[in-house]
């Protein structure tokens, strides 16, 4: 089995890991003062931060209920939202500096197995835990568990894979459930007279610029429509602008699948991403079958593709389903409201470029290291910890998909509320959104 798809347990070490703190939070959150803030130099890896977070807001007493969470007494699985690729890491990193120092961390297996030997061991090192499909996530799911009795605490971002809208969580997947259930039954099993306490403790945060960045975020949309060769007014307002971009984008996706669409002002662009996303559904499920029915759509087709031996199935389906996957990313859920706010319109370009901006070396260092528009504020609040012993004697369905659904529920209402704050110290909504509506 080759390197990529095999499980080596983490070697965390911990001297390597506090040597890192003082470097993560120069190098990638917070840069120099003052120099961070000079004319183009100030935009340097090293002058600011790369996720360039520059102030770190959390109540007294979410700190209180999240050190409470991961006290060495309690085993303790922390599930953040997943809005932003690399700044995630780095927030995860900076909360273990602060609050459970031996945290052990989930990252995609392309990640931790997939950079070569030297890479891995410095991954294994910081204590990631290697997400990899299929059977060998089980041995992952064990090391999970047995860490986290120990009372180190284990975290995983329990929306997969980054979707790049921050104020909406996409539905969760079940594995932080799974593995908190797991390890109360095994805690069960092995017949103490009183259980430590399970808890899975959600998170979330926000990220806010401290200015107005409108003129980066258009430089940085009109330099994403030049890239893709995609036709964008530069004299428009930057909602009309992100409207161009997005639709561009949509259009060309049909084009590739042979999809024809209704004109930009037949239908909104939510109305015309919908009937895409229908045909794209329509063929895939052509293509596959009736295998693997029990399974949702988009995992059923991604099951068919990996398993078919057919040649012919297999590149009909791939660039569909890469299609549909793409899609998906844009939520109409997300960006529901009648107004946007700045934030959303960056994370809509990044989005954009993670998925199209590919071959070059500026998209690959996009890819991995996005930098934001500009410095911004970090809001994080502590959801009240499910106590899973306690929830097990409350609950009639008690399987892992009820428990992830609260959590899921409860994470969107402590967000939506710390939106709610922040839009009534500053207007946080303020601009038209143009994608509920015809052009």
């Amino acid at each position: 089995m080759s390197r990529l798809q095999t499980f080596v347990p983490p070697r965390p070490d911990a001297a390597l890991m506090q040597f890192l703190v003082p470097v993560n939070r120069w190098l990638n959150l917070h840069g120099v003062p003052l120099l961070r803030d000079l004319p183009l130099l100030g935009r340097l890896p090293g002058f600011s931060g790369v996720a360039d977070i520059r102030e770190w807001h959390l109540p007294p007493e979410h700190e209180a209920r999240l050190r409470q969470a991961l006290s060495p007494r309690n085993v303790s699985f922390i599930g953040p939202n997943h809005p932003e690729f690399f700044t995630d890491w780095m927030i995860d990193k900076e909360l273990s500096a602060r609050y459970a120092p031996q945290l052990a961390s989930w990252a995609t297996h392309t990640v931790v197995n997939g950079m070569g030997a030297a890479m891995q061991r410095f991954w294994l090192r910081n204590n990631l835990i290697a997400q990899i499909p299929g059977a060998a996530s089980q041995a992952a799911k064990q090391h999970s568990v047995e860490w986290a009795l120990q009372g180190h605490g284990v975290l995983l971002h329990p929306e997969g894979a980054v979707g790049w809208h921050a104020d909406w969580l996409a539905p969760l997947f079940p594995g932080i459930a799974e593995l908190a259930l797991g390890a109360h039954a095994r805690l069960q099993a092995m017949g103490l007279q009183q259980l430590p306490p399970v808890h899975i403790v959600p998170v979330v945060w926000k990220l806010r610029f401290l200015h107005d960045e409108t003129r980066a975020i258009r430089r940085e949309l009109l330099w994403t429509a030049a890239r893709l060769r995609l036709e964008v007014s530069p004299d428009a307002d930057l909602p009309q602008q992100l409207f161009q971009l997005l639709s561009g984008v949509l259009e060309r996706e049909a084009a590739q699948c042979a999809v024809s669409l209704p004109l930009r002002h037949e239908q909104s662009y939510f109305d015309r991403q919908q009937r895409l996303q229908q045909q794209l559904a329509l063929r895939l499920d052509q293509l596959a079958g009736a295998e693997h029915a029990s399974l949702s759509a988009g995992r059923r087709w991604s099951r068919v593709l990996r398993e078919s031996r057919s040649e012919s199935q297999r590149q009909e389906m791939k660039p569909l389903l890469a299609s549909w996957e793409r899609l998906q990313r844009l939520a109409p859920a997300a960006y529901s409201q009648p107004l946007l706010a700045q934030e959303h319109v960056a994370e809509c370009i990044k989005r954009v470029r993670n998925d199209y901006c590919k071959g070059r070396l500026r998209d690959t260092l996009n890819a991995f290291f996005p930098r934001p528009a500009g410095p911004r504020a970090l809001y994080m609040r502590v959801v009240e910890p499910i106590d899973i012993g306690h929830w097990l004697r409350e609950q009639s369905d008690c399987s892992a998909t009820a428990l992830v659904v609260q959590m899921r529920s409860s994470m969107q209402r402590e967000l939506d509320a710390l939106l709610e704050g922040l839009h009534q110290r500053e207007p946080y909504w303020t601009l038209a959104n143009p994608l509920i509506s015809r052009a």
